[in-house]
């Protein structure tokens, strides 16, 4: 069922985990997640994104000391200030990304293919020239037209990246278009193809696997399926299903499932089903600094249905992972004005507080006027 034995799993629990909302790892359980995971058997554990915070920074300058068998992977934008953030912390790969859907163009970047073009090629460029190994993702790569799609994996290829990554950023295909698009991508391209595949139609582990069946190479995983609103595939389902549906003698060790879901249970706190998709309390909750950003233009570029048809709202949290517009943005709904000097002071508190899973309006308030008066 599968067309080649070369099946690799990339784990994203530290990375896109901590996505989650209400979720925010300490770096010593970090350390024993990463341990724990590499013992399981994995070949790419995603660290961090290292510009987001100060705390992210640290740990995965210490994640990438530890002695692991797998890949460890840092995670940034398309662009050299991410880039020399890995090169800095010394991590050997780089998963870099750039939203290629008309959607994100226009209202991510405002630029044009051409344009977009040129990013991706430079920062491919300037990574290689790092000594980076890198894996470069097409951020909602499943909205994004097939022909240019294609350009940008051939592009990517011949600009040097190791691997090309297909992002399904909102989670809206299904096992058969998945197919067809991952099936096309890899009859195009000679470097290995992966995936990142989200839940929010509870569809993200049989469209990982669907990927596999047509030639990906690598799926992204995360313990308990955390993630961006709904999530990503859980890793128990997709090592599960590998090993007994499609006979997969992969190095996982099966066992120690148990202990992994327990581990992140109890790291992360969340309520019972809060990743559930449609009905779960993430499922229309935004997190990370440019999902917001992208949201409050444009809700459309991480939403794949508007919360209205459900009779939900949508939700924006502010954490460590949040970007000035997000801040802005939550300020303005509370009445507060501000200067871009005071906001920038106020967002640096706010990540200089990794513990705090969700600023409430009235400690935003409060944090508001201790600026204020500070000056």
């Amino acid at each position: 069922m599968l067309t080649h034995q070369k099946i690799e799993i990339l784990d994203s629990t530290l990375r896109e985990g901590e996505q989650t909302p209400g979720v925010s790892f300490s770096l010593a359980q970090k350390v024993t997640l990463a341990k724990r995971l590499d013992t399981f058997g994995l070949d790419f554990i995603e660290l961090g994104h290292p510009a987001v915070s100060p705390d992210v920074y640290e740990a995965v300058e210490t994640l990438n000391d530890l002695d692991l068998n797998a890949n460890k992977m840092g995670h940034g934008r398309a662009n050299k200030s991410d880039i020399n953030d890995c090169v800095a912390i010394g991590v050997k790969w780089m998963g870099i990304f750039f939203g290629t859907s008309l959607l994100s163009l226009k209202h991510k970047f405002n630029v044009s293919k051409l344009e977009a073009l040129d990013r991706i090629e430079s920062a491919i460029k300037y990574g290689k020239d790092k000594g980076l190994k890198l894996r470069f993702t097409a951020e909602d790569a499943s909205r994004t037209d097939m022909d240019f799609l294609i350009q940008v994996g051939q592009l990517v290829q011949k600009a040097g990246a190791d691997r090309f990554s297909l992002a399904d950023t909102v989670g809206c295909l299904t096992p058969t278009q998945t197919k067809k698009i991952v099936g096309r991508i890899v009859s195009e391209l000679d470097i290995p193809v992966h995936v990142h595949c989200h839940n929010d139609f509870g569809m993200a582990t049989a469209n990982a696997l669907s990927a596999l069946e047509v030639g990906a190479q690598c799926v992204d995983v995360s313990v308990n399926g955390l993630g961006e609103r709904c999530g990503l595939p859980p890793l128990a389902e997709v090592v599960i299903a590998l090993s007994n549906i499609y006979k997969i003698n992969g190095p996982w060790k099966l066992g120690m499932i148990p202990e992994l879901t327990r581990l992140v249970e109890s790291f992360s706190n969340l309520e019972p089903n809060s990743n559930q998709p449609i009905v779960g309390k993430n499922a229309f909750t935004h997190k990370a600094g440019l999902h917001v950003k992208a949201v409050v233009k444009e809700p459309k570029s991480y939403e794949a249905i508007s919360p209205e048809i459900v009779n939900r709202t949508r939700h924006f949290v502010i954490d460590k992972f949040s970007g000035k517009v997000a801040l802005k943005n939550r300020l303005l709904e509370i009445g507060l004005k501000i200067s871009k000097f005071d906001l920038i002071k106020i967002l640096k508190e706010i990540k200089s507080q990794p513990e705090k899973v969700n600023w409430t309006d009235k400690e935003l308030r409060h944090l508001y006027e201790i600026v204020l008066k500070e000056g």
